[in-house]
């Protein structure tokens, strides 16, 4: 079963061109979604917040160039794990979220032609009855 989270995106980032410890270049894009669960009958959010950065690394990058701020988006992801020994023995343990994959579940409204606003009817001027004088004086 795939890893995925899903949330409203807070900011999408530049693409930076990077070089690794090893002297080969890449390229990564961030996504800053907040995955805060919200109580589905009441609404009200989680008080610990999960806001998650992910990061597209190289031909990855291109999957976030449509996705806008507001948008309501899953995001699929593998987790790697990395074990590197310092120069002085030490060894460290990294892991990597790895985004693979995004679906737009919400869009974000466009600037298109706003709905027509119910407008109530005009209420026509009283005019009183026209009676006309039937007084025999």
């Amino acid at each position: 079963m795939a890893n995925s989270k899903s949330g409203v995106v807070l900011a999408v980032g530049q693409p930076q061109q990077l070089q690794s410890k090893g002297g080969k270049a890449f390229t990564k894009r961030s996504l800053y979604v907040d995955c805060t669960t919200f109580d589905p009958y009441t609404g009200q959010r989680s008080q610990y917040e999960n806001k998650i950065l992910f990061d597209f690394i190289d031909s990855k990058v291109s999957l976030i160039d449509n996705i806008q701020v507001g948008q309501v988006v899953t995001v699929y992801f593998d987790l790697q794990g990395t074990e590197v020994t310092e120069q002085d023995g030490r060894k460290k343990f990294y892991t990597h979220v790895r985004p693979y994959k995004i679906d737009v579940r919400q869009v974000q409204p466009s600037n298109q032609q706003p709905q027509q606003q119910y407008r109530q009817p005009q209420q026509p001027t009283y005019q009183p009855p026209q009676v006309e004088d039937d007084r025999p004086f």
